[in-house]
Order: structure tokens, then sequence, then C-alpha cells
């Protein structure tokens, strides 16, 4: 851009204040002086274009303290993938809250920061008792966490669990840590799980959905919605990598998913800044 701007004023110069060859002895002397001032004005212009680039149109950058997203949930929040029949398993790189941190810093810069939290395996009732993975119960976890925005995603183990943990438990926990986090002065974002391509998707695993859907209506909380989209979606199934958790394609859909939802709500934080 400062290219374009200096041959800009290059051609000014040239055409308004060059002195002419036919003007006479000592007439030139206040056309010369403009021209040199001009191309004073010229090499400002191009060290003002060298100081200060401009930024990105697309880049808010949030100053001041860091935006904490506190990623709460199971393995599919965590990135869990397996081969070999579950003899072998590994964390994705590309697991939703790495993918989630990558989008919103190019929007927001560093100061955005996406904490992992997921554990696999972990059911709700463990995340607020703080057993199976976890340190502390939830509510002293969030009333420690410097975490602005909490995303939850659970219901998968749970349905498998329902024996003993019913679609009305966990709709009593998910009460539960919505509320804790509220106390917190966390802004509180639900996620539905991604369908899972065995029995319990079709019978079981809705009824928790619908709990999430309801205190997400209840609470008047932004809703990542997951389960019925992916589930539209051709060929779903080959999307999990072993008939629960997904692939990275599946996880680059659901990141960019969050981000949809997030993003908003992380702009709102930033211009308050």
């Amino acid at each position: 851009m400062w290219r374009i701007q200096h041959r800009l004023c290059i051609k000014f110069v040239l055409r308004f204040v060059t002195p002419r060859a036919s003007c006479a002895a000592g007439s030139c002397m206040l056309p010369a002086a403009l021209a040199g001032i001009a191309l004073i004005a010229v090499d400002a212009a191009v060290d003002v274009a060298h100081a200060a680039p401009r930024m990105p149109p697309h880049m808010t950058p949030v100053t001041g303290g860091p935006i904490i997203i506190d990623a709460q949930g199971d393995s599919t929040m965590w990135g869990y993938q397996t081969s070999d029949a579950f003899t072998r398993s590994w964390q994705s790189p590309n697991n939703p809250p790495a993918l989630l941190q990558a989008a919103l810093q190019a929007r927001f810069g560093p100061h955005v920061i996406v904490q992992n939290n997921g554990v696999p395996g972990a059911t709700l009732v463990d995340r607020e008792r703080g057993t199976n993975g976890y340190a502390l119960p939830y509510a002293q976890w969030a009333a420690t966490s410097p975490a602005r925005i909490v995303i939850v995603n659970f219901a998968l183990n749970d349905a498998d669990n329902h024996l003993k943990e019913s679609p009305e438990n966990f709709r009593a926990n998910l009460v539960r840590f919505i509320e804790e986090s509220k106390r917190a002065g966390r802004i509180v974002v639900l996620e539905e799980p991604n369908p899972v391509d065995y029995a319990v998707n079709k019978t079981i695993v809705p009824r928790y959905v619908a709990v999430v859907d309801e205190m997400a209506k209840h609470y008047r909380l932004a809703l990542v919605r997951q389960y019925a989209y992916i589930g539209a979606i051709r060929n779903w199934r080959s999307l999990l990598i072993d008939h629960v958790h997904p692939t990275d394609a599946l996880y680059r859909l659901k990141a960019q998913r969050q981000r949809e939802v997030l993003e908003p709500i992380v702009a709102k934080l930033a211009s308050r800044k």
C-alpha cells in the first residue's frame, strides 16, 4: 500500500511542482522549494506507513486480561480417539478446545484461551462430585478458576449409565452445575453430544439431549446444537472412528459449531475491556 501512495505523491510532485524549463532565471525558486516540501511529505508518509501497519479487518484484539474459556465434558470434548478395537488410544491434536482456541485467537488475538478440561469416561455427576479424574468438586473448581465462560458437553456416558443416573438425575445435576457456574460469575454455554453408532443412541441418548435443550431454554443459555445436525449428515457414521468418538473431520465440524456460538460472546466481553 505504501508503494502506491509513494508513486501517487511523486506523480503529484512531478506534475504540479517541478519547475518548467522555460522559466526565467530566479523565477523558479518557489516551485523548487515546494518540490522539496512535497518530497519531505512523501518520506513522512512512507515512514508512517512503515511504523503503523494496518491490522487485518477481521482482527478484533482483546486487550487487558485474558478471556479464559473452561471446556468441560467427556472424551468427546477431550478429543479421544482409538484403533484396534480400543486397544490403542490417544488425544487428537484436532480436539475441539484446541481448534476453538485457534479460531478465536485468529480474530481476537492470543488473550483468548480455551482450557481443555474434558475427562474421558466422565459423567456429569463425576464432574459435580469431583470424582473419576477430577481433583475437586465443581463448585470449588468454579469458585477458584479464572475462566469467564464455561462450555459443557456431557450426556453420552450418562446415557450409558442410565440405570444409575436417569434423565431426571441428569437434569438435577445439570441444574446444579448451571447454578454453581452462575454463582461463580461464569457465562454458561451448553453443548449437545454427537450421536453414536450403537443401540443406546436410538432409545436413550435423545432423552439426555432433550434435558440439555430444556435447560438451555429454561435458563436462556447459549446452546451448541450438535446431535440432530450431525445425525442429519449423510453417512454420519463414517465420521466416527470407533462408533463413538469423532474422526478429525467430525472434531473440526464440532469445533466450528462451537465457534459460531462462542464468538459473539467473546466479542461482547472484548468490547467491555
